[in-house]
């Protein structure tokens, strides 16, 4: 991508010593049409250029739909929700017929939040070509950000039908599903996930479903190989919370312990330590270690909370003990 690109401004210098400034100009528009790709081997704002030099053009209609979308897209990235539909709007000017210029344009909408636009977008696009996975899970996910879960996930089915190798979509319909509370899917879509792409990331994600079913044993297994794959804090912490909710409380403080070398200012990870040995029966440590969540997190409300709950065992432990000497008259009883 970056060659293409040198090869661009090499050809245009070298062909402005002996050809016509039209030629040149078409030459360029070409070299920048190959180039104007929505790939992140360059920076954004190079590639806005590049692709804006192909719209600025007398470049085949195609290729400035093409660049239009792209940098579309590109401005998305940066957050410039109103040049992007600006840009969707041209394309669509441009090619009416292009269920791809559509799908730009209704992807700018949505994150502009005017969801009935971008709706009418996608459903123009998808009668236009009804079997592209892409179109249905951007209406998906226009739905899901109208909080419309049941219909969001009708169409991330439709896409997975469509593609059933789509990572992406089954990532979102497993949210969606979480939305309508149907768990057991959830897992299985991440089951799925996990099949085609067995990333740490996912291992812990259905950890994270298998705990919230109350299936600890599953949840380590899945902590477990996430851990394998790479030993973050974060796993650790998710693990020792199935071991402490499964009443192994030994393992669960050694794995907040290791959570917290790997990094020393996870204010979750002492507090998640402290209810640990709270529920051990060692309310000292216990307090210790809420005190050093807070410490780091002052706003962090279930540290403080544990950490009143435990208030009065430090001020028991504080008072001296007072033992009564007995009477004359006792001791004589």
């Amino acid at each position: 991508m970056g060659h293409s690109f040198r090869t661009l401004v090499l050809c245009a210098a070298l062909a402005a010593a002996s050809l016509p400034h039209a030629v040149v100009r078409a030459q360029g528009a070409a070299e920048a049409a190959a180039t104007c790709t929505n790939d992140d081997t360059l920076p954004p704002e190079q590639m806005l250029g590049i692709c804006g030099l192909v719209i600025g053009s007398t470049a085949a209609l195609p290729d400035r739909v093409h660049a239009l979308i792209v940098r579309a897209g590109l401005q998305l990235r940066l957050e410039q929700v109103d040049l992007a539909v600006a840009d969707g709007d041209l394309a669509v000017q441009l090619d009416p017929l292009s269920a791809a210029a559509l799908g730009a344009r209704g992807k700018a909408l949505a994150a502009g939040k005017k969801f009935d636009r971008a709706l009418d977008d996608f459903d123009r696009a998808i009668r236009l070509r009804p079997n592209e996975a892409q179109l249905f899970a951007s209406r998906a996910a226009t739905f899901a950000s109208m909080h419309e879960n049941r219909l969001a996930v009708r169409d991330y089915t439709e896409a997975v039908r469509l593609d059933p190798n789509r990572v992406q979509s089954l990532v979102e319909r497993a949210a969606a599903y979480a939305k309508v509370k149907r768990f057991d899917l959830v897992i299985d879509d991440q089951s799925d996930i996990i099949r085609l792409e067995p990333t740490a990331e996912h291992y812990d994600a259905r950890g994270q479903s298998y705990a919230r079913n109350n299936a600890y044993g599953r949840a380590i297994a899945d902590f477990d190989a996430a851990i394998r794959l790479e030993p973050k804090a974060s796993y650790f912490v998710n693990r020792g919370n199935s071991f402490s909710l499964s009443g192994a409380y030994d393992r669960a403080i050694t794995d907040y312990t290791t959570a917290l070398q790997l990094q020393p200012e996870l204010a979750m990870a002492y507090n998640n330590r402290g209810v640990a040995w709270r529920d051990k029966g060692d309310p000292a440590r216990a307090l210790a270690d809420f005190d050093a969540a807070v410490q780091i997190d002052s706003t962090l409300d279930i540290a403080l909370r544990h950490r009143k709950q435990l208030e009065k065992y430090r001020v028991a432990a504080r008072k001296p003990a007072i033992g009564l000497h007995p009477s004359a008259d006792a001791s004589t009883r």
